[in-house]
């Protein structure tokens, strides 16, 4: 069993799963067998990509949610990305404060070359419990990445909910190893269905869990202020001055 295999096997039994389909009732879809379902999910067996297809078409899923496999990096690997842009890696780490549950929720962003160079192509793991298995997240977005020299967009979309739009907007830092702060903004689920936005800081390294964190991405007096002055949200200072 390969880690390939095995990783489109997981993908195709969570996207299963939240569709509400057995497995049973699944095998029934694609025309193959129960067993050949079950050993498609553990990766005991190849899929050829005809079935793959017809598996992303009748879970309604993009195909290339199924194929962003990983390998383990080796060190001193070249970038992936273009070199002027800030984020020039695999991946990079986000955190926003999330005051309904009153925790920071860490994500995960992988990054990889479009097919026409003009953007990258991000998928978004929201909410992981670990960034080594970032498989167990609470949602997946998949969308591109647009850099320029002094900002950021992000626009993504929910791979479950298509309704579910995300957008990630964010000041480049002047030094390549200082977070990115930025705001991010979409719909909010309970207890309300409404748009929102909030702050989110994005760094190439994982940051530890602390006050100083914390401090950074809750709204804070300054952050009102600006609010009630202009009417509007604005995130207009440098991840460094707090994590100095």
């Amino acid at each position: 069993m390969s880690a390939f295999c095995y990783h489109v096997g997981q993908r195709i039994k969570k996207y299963r799963k939240s569709r509400g389909y057995t497995i049973e009732q699944f095998s029934v879809m694609i025309n193959k067998s129960k067993a050949t379902v079950s050993k498609y999910e553990n990766g005991t067996i190849t899929i050829d990509i005809d079935t793959l297809y017809d598996i992303s078409q009748k879970l309604d899923i993009d195909l290339k949610c199924f194929l962003d496999y990983q390998p383990p990096m080796p060190h001193n690997t070249e970038p992936v990305l273009p070199k002027n842009f800030y984020f020039n890696q695999p991946r990079a780490y986000m955190y926003y404060y999330d005051g309904r549950i009153r925790q920071i929720v860490r994500s995960l962003l992988c990054f990889s070359p479009s097919a026409t160079g003009e953007t990258v192509d991000v998928m978004l793991y929201v909410g992981v419990e670990d960034f080594g298995n970032p498989d167990r997240c609470q949602h997946l977005f998949t969308g591109e990445m647009k850099a320029f020299d002094t900002i950021t967009h992000m626009v993504l979309n929910n791979q479950i909910n298509d309704a579910e739009k995300m957008y990630i907007c964010m000041l480049n830092p002047m030094q390549t190893r200082t977070p990115a702060i930025g705001l991010l903004s979409g719909i909010g689920s309970t207890p309300f269905f409404a748009p929102i936005a909030l702050k989110t800081l994005i760094s190439k390294e994982p940051l530890e869990e602390n006050d100083r964190l914390l401090n950074t991405i809750k709204l804070d007096k300054d952050d009102y202020h600006l609010l009630k002055y202009y009417n509007m949200m604005v995130v207009n200072r440098p991840a460094a001055l707090f994590l100095e």
